[in-house]
């Protein structure tokens, strides 16, 4: 409880640092034009995870922030909702009934958004027309529906003083030890698994070979909001995490608990977005929302602060130096963009029955 407390705390003061030094943006002809229409739709509403941006903690931030930056009087509200995959279902399914959508804004990767390319179900907008201070065509994927904000690199999330042995394993075939039976955790959907399915890394049957081996090694199962669990010791270590970020959210940031490492044969740079439903009940104010997000500010106060990674293509990010640093050690990276997924169609399905052989055991 206390660790809450403190932790609680940190955001807090971090909030208000952030969102008492407004980002400065070059005010467009056309972004003025959606400035003025945000500020007539007067509500950006947001449906996630409390793991999205931090909730409601991180709702409240953008709503003081994107006001002091473009000089609106926006309110924010954030509501509960489900997970990426059954979010995106949901939406398709207001989109059919005629109705608005639950989320003007939607936080998202190329795995989940795949699927509704073809529907219309996201709008397309002109991102680097609207903010090309910060935004270049290269960081707009999916014809205009996709913007990149994140960048990740997946590993093995570790505390450091439950699982010191995970610095020393190169490859996955370590994981396999006979003394590392029983010491860590995999996601009941095998996270990260889905890109080695490919046949151009390691295919359906190394993979599938693979995960058999693993399986008995396996302590048990636990999906990537488990980061308590692991800073408390209660799991040593999560093989592999969703994004590797979480040692340096606000919240455990210098503390010493947690680390990520990243494995060799494995490793991957993968892209998280945001897209603007085509029903979006304030779209101009969600426009807004997501140019903050890409502000320096931005980036460091609502996506390394909070989801503890930022985006690659800034040459200053941190993310930037951290997956340069790996490349310099030999790391080669897999690069999972909506072009890379398209180009490989059926991993999902394939990794949805991989999973199966994780949670049978």
């Amino acid at each position: 409880m206390m660790f809450r407390l403190a932790a609680l705390v940190c955001l807090s003061s971090a909030f208000a640092i952030g969102a008492a030094q407004a980002a400065t943006v070059p005010m467009t002809p056309e972004l003025a034009k959606v400035v003025k229409a945000a500020e007539a739709e007067g509500t950006i509403s947001l449906r996630s995870t409390n793991t999205v941006f931090a909730g409601p903690e991180g709702a409240k931030f953008a709503q003081d922030a994107i006001n002091k930056t473009f000089g609106t009087h926006l309110t924010v509200a954030w509501t509960p909702g489900p997970a990426y995959g059954p979010l995106a279902a949901i939406l398709y399914q207001e989109k059919l009934a005629g109705q608005k959508s639950s989320t003007d804004v939607y936080t998202t990767t190329a795995v989940q958004m795949t699927p509704y390319l073809d529907k219309d179900l996201f709008r397309v907008v002109d991102w680097a027309k609207l903010m090309p201070s910060r935004i270049n065509p290269d960081m707009v994927e999916a014809e205009g529906r996709a913007l990149r904000f994140q960048t990740v690199l997946p590993g093995i999330l570790y505390n450091r003083k439950a699982a010191p042995w995970v610095s020393s394993i190169e490859t996955t075939a370590d994981l396999l030890k006979p003394e590392l039976k029983g010491k860590f955790y995999t996601t009941p959907f095998l996270a990260g698994f889905d890109v080695l399915l490919a046949n151009d890394v390691w295919g359906v049957p190394k993979t599938e070979d693979f995960v058999r081996r693993l399986s008995p090694q396996l302590a048990g199962l636990a999906g990537c909001e488990a980061t308590d669990r692991i800073a408390s010791g209660e799991i040593p270590a999560l093989v592999v995490d969703c994004s590797g970020g979480a040692v340096n959210r606000l919240k455990y940031r210098g503390k010493g608990i947690l680390a990520n490492h990243v494995i060799r044969d494995m490793a991957q740079k993968r892209e998280d977005y945001l897209a603007i439903p085509v029903n979006a009940p304030h779209p101009n104010a969600a426009i807004l929302y997501t140019l903050y997000v890409m502000t320096h500010e931005g980036q460091e106060r609502m996506v390394y602060d909070l989801f503890g990674d930022d985006l690659y293509d800034f040459p200053d990010s941190h993310i930037h130096r951290e997956a340069d640093a790996l490349a310099a050690k030999g790391i080669k990276f897999i690069d999972v963009t909506f072009d890379w997924w398209r180009a490989h169609p059926g991993l999902d399905k394939a990794n949805a029955a991989l999973a199966k052989l994780v949670r049978q055991r």
